[in-house]
């Protein structure tokens, strides 16, 4: 994208034809469009560009699954009907989140820390069902590398 801003000289320096009546600056900033859920986004990009905020929740969901998963692991729940049941959603939607109990540390970091990819939301990291379980190869497949 090209940023152009035509600044005016004020009138009393500009009395001299030397000197232009005008100033113009113009910057290329690279930026990407991403789709976000239902949003579009527009991502500039740059080396010493802050963290954004936290993703809520994307952050909700990789705590549900590590908690389901310790409930599962550790007999406090017998089965993944008896957390949908106590939760108070279906059984499927459990199913479906608890494969993010397995994610890669650096990535939940990256979470975290609102480090993650832009496309990288609560629905596109549920519903991945390819994700891989080697943490390397988890890592690549969501360009966090």
């Amino acid at each position: 994208m090209d940023v152009s801003l035509k600044l005016p000289i004020p009138a009393a320096e500009a009395q001299n034809r030397a000197i232009p009546s005008e100033v113009a600056i113009t910057r290329l900033i690279p930026v990407q469009v991403r789709r976000r859920g239902v949003e579009m986004r527009l991502i500039i990009e740059s080396d010493g560009a802050p963290a954004r905020g936290t993703d809520q929740p994307l952050l909700k969901v990789v705590a549900r699954a590590r908690r389901w998963f310790d409930r599962l692991s550790s007999g406090r729940a017998r089965s993944v009907a008896e957390i949908a049941l106590r939760e108070g959603i279906t059984a499927r939607y459990v199913r479906r989140l608890l494969g993010l109990a397995f994610l890669a540390p650096e990535m939940v970091e990256a979470i975290a820390g609102g480090h993650q990819p832009p496309d990288l939301t609560a629905e596109a990291l549920s519903q991945r069902i390819n994700l891989p379980l080697d943490w390397t190869a988890q890592m690549e497949a969501l360009d966090l590398r």
